[in-house]
């Protein structure tokens, strides 16, 4: 089964891997990435629990896309419930060391930023999931489209505010844009 599931590497993942470790001060790119990975293997351990393997994993800039596979509440679940229990793990069970604690912080925005109800993100998914449960399909998908035009907006301020505040890196706010242009230019 796994043997089927196409891995796509993009020169942008290994350029802006490069970038972020080359710039990072704390150590932090690394646990990310880590992070990450292990986020996407949530999904993946899920969707061949199900026998529905994806048909390729994408490395690129932005992150890791899984394209394919089961859309189910669960799939979509399972790189957030690997994130929150990472945290819990590393905060709360593991001795308290610096690089645990930041291990756990790092997992923690991994699985809140991804059930944001944007884009390609689970939360929209996971959205999707309840709505199509609840209404046809054609309401449901644009209840999700309204949820993630206010997600958006209530986002803009609270990442300009931590940003400034000095509680999170200039790249939030990169992040934030960058999603809100895929919005724009996905409407035109």
């Amino acid at each position: 089964m796994l043997n089927r599931i196409r891995l796509k590497l993009r020169f942008s993942f290994p350029a802006v891997l490069a970038l972020l470790i080359c710039t990072d001060r704390e150590g932090t790119a690394i646990l990310c990435l880590l992070g990450s990975l292990l986020h996407e293997m949530g999904h993946l351990i899920i969707m061949l629990f199900e026998k529905k393997p994806p048909s390729e994993i994408i490395l690129y800039g932005g992150g890791i896309h899984i394209h394919g596979g089961s859309r189910s509440f669960l799939a979509a679940s399972g790189g957030c419930m690997i994130n929150i229990l990472l945290f819990v793990l590393f905060r709360f069970i593991l001795p308290d060391m610096g690089s645990f604690r930041l291990f756990a912080v790092i997992n923690l925005i991994l699985a809140a930023v991804n059930l944001l109800p944007v884009r390609e993100l689970d939360g929209r998914r996971l959205l999707e999931c309840c709505f199509i449960g609840a209404m046809t399909p054609e309401k449901a998908m644009k209840a999700v489209d309204i949820a993630e035009r206010v997600a958006l907006i209530l986002v803009l301020p609270a990442v300009i505010i931590t940003v400034f505040s000095g509680y999170m890196s200039f790249s939030a706010i990169i992040f934030f844009f960058y999603l809100l242009a895929v919005d724009i230019f996905d409407k035109m």
